[in-house]
C-alpha cells in the first residue's frame, strides 16, 4: 500500500512506530497530531515517549481496549484517549438516534 501511495506522489511511511527512525521518517518533528491505533498499551507508551522527545508539542490521539490501559495512559498524560468499545457504543447510539429523528421527521411530514 505504501508503495502504491508513493507512486501516486503521496508521502507514506510503513514500519514499527516505536522505532525512532520510523517516526523521524514520518516527520514527527513537524507533526501537529499523532494518531496511535495499536491496541497494546506498552508500545503506545513507548511511541508517545519517543514522539514527545522529538516533538514536545505534538498532540496524541490514542486507541485502547481496556479501562486499565485507559487509566494508565491518562495518568501518563497520553493525550486524547478513545476506548474502542465505548466509541463503538457511542457510534451505535448516535446512529439509532439519527434513525429515530428521521422517522419522527417523516411521520410529522405525512
Amino acid at each position: 500500500m505504501v508503495e502504491e501511495l508513493r507512486k501516486r506522489g503521496m508521502l507514506a511511511v510503513s514500519g514499527n512506530s516505536s522505532d525512532p527512525a520510523i517516526l523521524i521518517q514520518a516527520h514527527i518533528a513537524r507533526a501537529h497530531i499523532l494518531v496511535i491505533a495499536t491496541p497494546d498499551s506498552f508500545p503506545v507508551r513507548r511511541i508517545i515517549e519517543i514522539a514527545r522527545m522529538l516533538n514536545p508539542s505534538v498532540e496524541t490521539v490514542v486507541r485502547t481496549h481496556s479501562d486499565e490501559d485507559a487509566a494508565l495512559l491518562q495518568k501518563e498524560h497520553a493525550g486524547k484517549i478513545f476506548m474502542s468499545e465505548h466509541e463503538l457504543a457511542l457510534g451505535m447510539i448516535r446512529y439509532v438516534l439519527e434513525l429515530i429523528a428521521e422517522t419522527e421527521k417523516n411521520t410529522l411530514a405525512e
